[in-house]
């Protein structure tokens, strides 16, 4: 059997190869969703596979379109934690002020010790998501930190060290993005690679989930008050294009 990964949203598991009607669906898969091919040839348009959610396994027919070939398990660690919050929070659809995200928050922050439950919405939480997800992944030697900066910082200095680290930061035409980076933007100050503020500044990273051919799709934390995907545009040559983005985070894992 071949593993494969499901590319898009959610994929349709059917109980037959045929999409004319919405009664052989078994289940949406997410983002990101593992599944085993059974059979089906490279230029088959459908491929029978079988997967686990929930503790339940499933086989169906898929559309072998919408699957790509998994990238390592560290990567593939982090999409998978990142895609658990995005699904706790219902695709983005659940706000921070609700039970039971605000608590999803407050994991977040307690996680880095901080004595926070959630409630406190005027705290900016996307660094403290960034930094539950990676360590949900297992990473080693990462800046876990309640804002965004340090852990930036930290990867920018130790990839023009060539210091061993989870991740390196680069200028945006000096690395493609791949699945698993994390894109770096700045907040209401402008913020430049090779200039960064001695101090502090305001921040915010998403993790790339999904690769196209004109843009990435990652997913954040404290995005339109829940953990949200958003896409981020590539210019002709396949690097992020400027604007509050200014440097990309490539996993190393």
């Amino acid at each position: 059997m071949s593993v494969f990964r499901v590319k898009s949203d959610f994929l349709n598991l059917r109980s037959t190869p045929d999409k004319t009607s919405g009664a052989n669906i078994i289940r949406p898969l997410p983002l990101a969703q593992e599944v085993n091919v059974l059979s089906g040839a490279p230029t088959d348009r459908w491929w029978n596979v079988e997967t686990e959610i929930d503790g339940k396994k499933l086989t169906g027919f898929v559309s072998a379109a919408f699957l790509r070939q998994p990238v390592s398990i560290g990567k593939e660690s982090l999409i998978g934690a990142a895609m658990t919050e995005w699904l706790r929070f219902k695709q983005g659809n659940g706000l921070e002020d609700d039970d039971p995200y605000y608590r999803f928050v407050g994991q977040y922050w307690q996680k880095l010790g901080i004595s926070l439950d959630g409630r406190d919405t005027d705290q900016p939480w996307s660094a403290a998501f960034i930094s539950f997800v990676v360590h949900q992944a297992k990473y080693s030697s990462f800046k876990f930190a309640a804002a965004h900066h340090f852990y930036i910082r930290d990867a920018i200095e130790k990839q023009k060290d060539g210091v061993s680290a989870p991740f390196w930061g680069f200028k945006l035409g000096n690395h493609k993005p791949q699945l698993g980076d994390l894109v770096a933007q700045w907040r209401e100050t402008s913020v430049a690679f090779d200039r960064l503020p001695s101090g502090g500044f305001k921040s915010h990273c998403d993790i790339i989930v999904e690769l196209g051919d004109n843009e990435v799709r990652a997913v954040g934390g404290n995005v339109g008050n829940s953990v949200s995907i958003r896409s981020f545009q590539l210019d002709s040559s396949g690097f992020l294009k400027p604007g509050k983005v200014f440097a990309i985070l490539r996993n190393n894992n």
